[in-house]
């Protein structure tokens, strides 16, 4: 009883009492019958009207990785019956425009499904984050490549950034093979 708010368990509370003094409740014998009764005193009185709303209001936060949103979509989602092209719709425009632009200037247009419009979000997100995440360490150090050990060392007094003597000086490593 400790995995119940305080209302819940002080209702349980009353009932094991009444057990005690003869008064006795069917559903504290049968599993099913327990699980109404819990609906029925705590339960959301409008399951679906409660996840469209959570659904309309639902809006991935750019510094999130997608399995966040997508986990809370699809949880709201599975309590409607919209069709296919309503959660379309509200899956798009509860991503953050970073990644809608990246859907709506892509090659061959928008996705057509649901299906597809996940799909793409997921992997426009996931090649973001290994961007990142690559990104990030490069910046602390310059790994040893497996193949080209000396790459490493023969670029490692270069500072990271884009100016043009760090890329010439690259450039005209001898021990830099060109791949």
């Amino acid at each position: 009883m400790t995995y119940v708010s305080r209302m819940v368990h002080d209702w349980l509370q009353v009932a094991l009492e009444q057990e005690d003094q003869g008064i006795h409740h069917a559903w504290l014998y049968s599993w099913p019958s327990f699980v109404k009764e819990m609906h029925t005193y705590f339960g959301i009185p409008d399951v679906a009207a409660e996840a469209a709303h959570s659904l309309d209001h639902l809006r991935m936060n750019p510094d999130n990785q997608i399995a966040i949103y997508n986990v809370a979509f699809l949880q709201y989602s599975t309590q409607l019956q919209w069709s296919e092209s309503a959660l379309y719709h509200r899956y798009y425009f509860g991503l953050p425009d970073c990644i809608q632009d990246i859907i709506s200037t892509r090659e061959g247009g928008k996705p057509s499904t649901f299906q597809t419009l996940y799909s793409t979000a997921i992997s426009i997100n996931n090649h973001f984050w290994k961007w990142k995440h690559e990104s990030k360490r490069a910046l602390h150090s310059i790994p040893q490549h497996p193949l080209y050990p000396e790459c490493s060392q023969s670029v490692s007094h270069l500072s990271i950034s884009d100016s043009d003597s760090d890329m010439e000086a690259l450039e005209s490593s001898d021990r830099f093979p060109a791949w």
